[in-house]
Order: structure tokens, then sequence, then C-alpha cells
């Protein structure tokens, strides 16, 4: 197959998942769910942390049960660069008490934004499974752009 005949296969495959997704493409998604945190106040820095965050809330919001977002969301704390600790025990008080209290820890912040980030996910796209496996976020002379790349599963009814 040509370099022409590859770029038309993988347009006519983007539109198909766009399709199946309610005509919604995965980084528009992912912007959306960050709207709350008021991107526009945020340097390029930080919005691409919390497009981060993004990605790794939704990707922990496709596990169904309890114990796997649980599992989930302590590997990508544990694999937070700058944390030298365990987030068991923040896991365990933010669950008991999930408000935040003056000056609460990087961790317990980050674990607030997360859930906020997966309960998003959930209300606004439950049905929606594809898999982010990458992710790029850069300025472009108007804004920025981000691009993101998926894995949609397989169904055994396809």
């Amino acid at each position: 197959m040509g370099k022409a005949s590859r770029k038309k296969h993988q347009q006519r495959l983007q539109q198909a998942t766009v399709q199946k997704y309610d005509k919604v493409k995965l980084s528009e998604a992912i912007l959306h769910l960050c709207e709350p945190f008021d991107t526009d106040a945020l340097d390029f820095d930080s919005q691409h942390n919390l497009i981060t965050m993004a990605v790794t809330a939704w990707n922990i919001a496709l596990s169904t049960d309890l114990e796997g977002r649980q599992s989930k969301l302590l590997s990508a704390l544990d694999a937070l660069p700058g944390f030298n600790q365990r987030f068991e025990h923040d896991i365990a008080a933010f669950s008991n008490a999930p408000t935040l209290h003056q000056d609460p820890p990087d961790s317990i912040v980050m674990l607030r934004v997360l859930a906020e980030l997966m309960r998003r996910k959930d209300e606004l796209y439950p049905n929606d499974e594809r898999h982010i496996v990458d992710f790029s976020f850069k300025p472009t002379p108007k804004g920025h752009h981000l691009q993101i790349k998926s894995l949609i599963p397989k169904r055994s009814d396809d």
C-alpha cells in the first residue's frame, strides 16, 4: 500500500471512530474534561500537566470496579516524578474526608483533581472505552494543539 493509500485508509478509520463516539474526537473530550480548571489562566507547562492528569484520569475511569480504579490510581501516583512516598495513606485519608482543608499535601490535591476528572469522564463520556496510549500537546502560532493516540477495544459482538 502506498503512502497516499495508507493516509486515506487512516483517515477513513478516524472518521469511522469519530462516528462511533457521537462525532467527539478524543482530544476534544480531554479538553472538555479540563474546562472547570480555567485553563486560560494557566501557562503552557501547567496546561500540559493538567492534560496529563486528564489523560491519566480517563484511563483510570475505564475500570468499572472500585478495586481496579484504586489500583490504577496508586500506580499512576507512584509513577509521578518528585514523589518518594507511598500513597495508600493519602488515598485512605481522601476517601474518608474528600473535602480539602487548608494547605493539604500535594498528593491530596492531585487525588482531588484526578477524582474530579474521573467523575467528569464518567458523567460526560460513560460509553467511551477508547484507551489513550499517547498524546502530544504543542504550542502553535494559533494557540495549542492536542493530538491523542488511542486504542479501541474489540467487542465480542463486533
